[in-house]
């Protein structure tokens, strides 16, 4: 005859605690099967990161993926080896933990793919919850807007070598980002219709941009490829951005980087004129608020925005508005 299966209850010294507590754990247990909750598995965080690259490969950018390892990698370094240990106060500790050494920004990138992962967790059965549901992220600083005036940037193109030049020129009169450009190939340049397709972008959807002439220019002195070659073949993205910021060292212009030329063109766009949701269109971004830290460019956009009212209101202020 085999004997009785024992439960040991942590924190229960007499036979009603126990009783208590093995009532309470049954009667969570129930209104978990009630709910159709399945209990957490035994899965560590390292299997479950593993699972979770392989599911992204095929989802995100190469680039995006080769930062993906080390984000995972600290992650897995600063949490508990099971996964299912996890808990919300687990996340905040790692936040202010984190927040003490490196950037919000990186936190919150960290954060992005930790609560993407055990969103994913939770569809696989593996997990019940997502503790990092919801956390606090440290506040981004606003954001960086340096750009260049037309005498910085012909400089940076004069000293520039040669190689550098096209994609320098492309990125200040479009504004595409610089996986964007590097992405683009010659199938996606429609020159009859002046309009490039831009298939990697951000936020994974096509974007079409109308090409300026300046960037009809750029594009004309490159050497065309097949329809599936890249327009910038040969350039590679860190180089790119290596070489991009010796030149504006060379010039004395120390807080500037690739990216600054994508500032350049946005906010040459809106000191000329261009409406804040245009430049957003063609900048690509997924909302308002993200081209509003080019609004002060444009000091007197709202001045000439709000004067629209006046024609409406003309004749309507005659009555009961005389100051005597």
């Amino acid at each position: 005859m085999g004997k009785r299966a024992r439960r040991k209850l942590a924190g229960a010294h007499t036979r009603t605690q126990a009783l208590e507590m093995l009532g309470a754990i049954r009667t969570q247990e129930d209104k978990a099967r009630i709910l159709g909750i399945r209990p957490a598995t035994e899965i560590t965080l390292s299997d479950l990161f593993d699972r979770y690259k392989k599911h992204q490969r095929a989802r995100i950018r190469p680039t995006t993926f080769a930062r993906l390892g080390g984000i995972l990698d600290t992650l897995k370094a600063n949490l508990p080896e099971q996964a299912k240990a996890i808990t919300k106060r687990t996340i905040a500790e790692y936040i202010d933990k984190r927040a003490e050494s490196v950037k919000p920004g990186t936190v919150c990138k960290e954060m992005s793919v930790l609560k993407h992962c055990l969103k994913l967790a939770v569809e696989w059965g593996e997990l019940n919850q997502n503790p990092a549901a919801g956390a606090r992220l440290p506040q981004l600083p606003p954001g960086k807007t340096r750009y260049l005036t037309p005498g910085e940037l012909k400089a940076a193109l004069e000293l520039a070598p040669e190689w550098l030049r096209a994609p320098m020129a492309f990125a200040a009169c479009t504004g595409v980002r610089r996986g964007e450009m590097l992405a683009l190939k010659w199938m996606d340049v429609d020159v009859k219709n002046r309009r490039l397709y831009l298939r990697e972008t951000k936020n994974g959807a096509l974007r079409i941009l109308p090409i300026p002439e300046s960037a009809l220019t750029v594009l004309r002195s490159l050497p065309e490829g097949a329809a599936g070659d890249t327009v910038f073949a040969g350039v590679d993205p860190d180089h790119l951005s290596v070489y991009t910021k010796r030149v504006f060292a060379r010039l004395g212009i120390h807080d500037a980087s690739f990216h600054t030329l994508r500032h350049t063109a946005a906010s040459w766009l809106v000191q000329q004129g261009v409406d804040l949701y245009a430049v957003g269109q063609i900048l690509g971004h997924k909302t308002p608020r993200m081209t509003q830290r080019y609004a002060h460019l444009s000091p007197d956009y709202m001045a000439a925005s709000v004067g629209k009212l006046d024609g409406i209101m003309s004749g309507m202020l005659t009555v009961g508005c005389d100051p005597s």
